[in-house]
């Protein structure tokens, strides 16, 4: 369950200036092209393991313990695709924030996000505070 912000007046402008948000945009859109060069690679080593099972179930010579062992791979690459996926969908959020000129703003407490931690996780929308809070 994700909480929300509790009072309309809670929402605010964001606390950084035109030049830090160009910065935090810039990181935003790096990670935005660094993730999606990981999907292509995820996706084609799945492809690559999908074409290698077809052929590893035709053939008598494989054990059973190798062909369990390729889809334990192939699973942890389709979860590492879903995550990353989702990692670049909350990444063009935060752009959108950047551009609606929210960005910055902690969606829980209604407080600036610092910049320390928008520069480690640029996609956040929580404070420390409420990150702790949660736990």
């Amino acid at each position: 369950m994700e909480a929300t912000i509790q009072s309309p007046d809670i929402a605010k402008k964001s606390p950084f200036s035109p030049a830090e948000l160009s910065v935090f945009r810039t990181l935003i859109e790096r990670k935005i092209t660094d993730a999606s060069e990981e999907i292509e690679y995820l996706m084609q080593s799945v492809r690559e393991m999908r074409e290698n099972r077809s052929a590893d179930y035709s053939s008598s010579q494989h054990h059973f313990a190798d062909l369990g062992s390729n889809e334990a791979a192939m699973e942890v690459n389709m979860r590492l695709l879903e995550r990353t996926r989702t990692f670049v969908m909350q990444l063009k959020r935060a752009l959108s924030r950047i551009e609606k000129g929210t960005y910055g703003i902690c969606k829980v407490t209604g407080k600036p996000i610092s910049k320390e931690r928008l520069l480690a996780a640029p996609h956040t929308q929580h404070s420390i505070e409420a990150k702790l809070s949660r736990n």
